[in-house]
């Protein structure tokens, strides 16, 4: 069984590999993992090898909603389960988190502190259900509480791994937000350095919330407010699907959507209190 990921350096990854191999190992199967790296061309290649294998299945978070490689694996009949983001075009078994009430609840407690320029960070250069989700929600509050979108609070970014974060810094305080809303704790990890760098402290003079979570924002000095995901759950029910689909191949697609409620940390304050 193969599991295709997007960054193995990333410990959230870990622990979704760890659920998946809990279940799949009780029903005989060996979890193969890869992480494709965002890159497509590596991505392609791992699909190309687990379909050369007749891999029983694979659980892929692809590289984006339009890959052919998802294509790829339906011509093959080798079942899959995707994660987080949807193919725009194939349907399949998917499983994610919740998406808008995490958002939504960080929006709410940033504008509950005082902030109205409140900048986030998606995924751009590539086509991805998840981001579009939360661009949609994002301007829908923003609308709706401050009349308006600031196109210059949405950046867009090719990854979302620390050197990313870094990088976005000087667009990011160009666009003059009070806070930012990172995609994953490590993009946030990676703003938190980039201002630290420009003279700028989270949360004196920026208040900054992150998405995705790791073991890592709950540590000392990091205080990261962001949403608790299910990781292992993540991998435990995504492998439950694949077991369903290899029993039962003409089975309705099904989508498992887990809870991921916000914690608030450290990292997010008043604006009053700093930014």
């Amino acid at each position: 069984m193969g599991l295709v990921i997007p960054d193995i350096a990333n410990p959230m990854f870990g622990q979704i590999a760890r659920g998946a191999a809990e279940v799949l190992e009780e029903a005989g199967y060996q979890l193969l993992v890869a992480s494709h790296d965002a890159r497509p061309e590596r991505q392609s290649g791992q699909i190309r090898n687990l379909v050369a294998q007749r891999a029983d299945g694979v659980i892929l978070q692809p590289y984006s909603s339009r890959d052919e490689d998802v294509s790829l694996l339906t011509r093959a009949g080798i079942p899959f389960v995707l994660l987080a983001r949807r193919h725009m075009e194939q349907l399949s078994d998917h499983v994610t988190i919740d998406l808008r009430g995490p958002l939504l609840e960080g929006l709410t407690h940033l504008a509950a502190l005082g902030h109205r320029r409140i900048a986030i960070t998606l995924l751009g250069g590539r086509p991805s259900t998840t981001a579009e989700e939360r661009l949609a929600i994002y301007c829908s509050f923003m609308r709706e509480r401050f009349g308006a979108v600031d196109e210059a609070l949405i950046l867009r970014m090719a990854h979302t791994d620390l050197d990313s974060g870094r990088a976005a810094v000087p667009a990011l305080l160009a666009a003059t937000p009070s806070a930012v809303i990172a995609a994953n704790d490590i993009l946030a990890l990676g703003l938190r350095d980039g201002l630290q760098a420009a003279g700028r402290s989270v949360p004196q003079d920026l208040s900054l919330l992150a998405l995705e979570d790791t073991f890592l924002s709950a540590l000392p000095g990091i205080e990261l407010t962001s949403p608790f995901l299910p990781k292992q759950e993540i991998g435990m029910a995504a492998a439950r699907l694949i077991l369903a689909r290899i029993e039962v191949p003409d089975r309705p697609f099904e989508t498992v959507v887990l809870p991921a409620p916000l914690v608030k940390r450290a990292s997010t304050a008043s604006v009053c209190a700093g930014g």
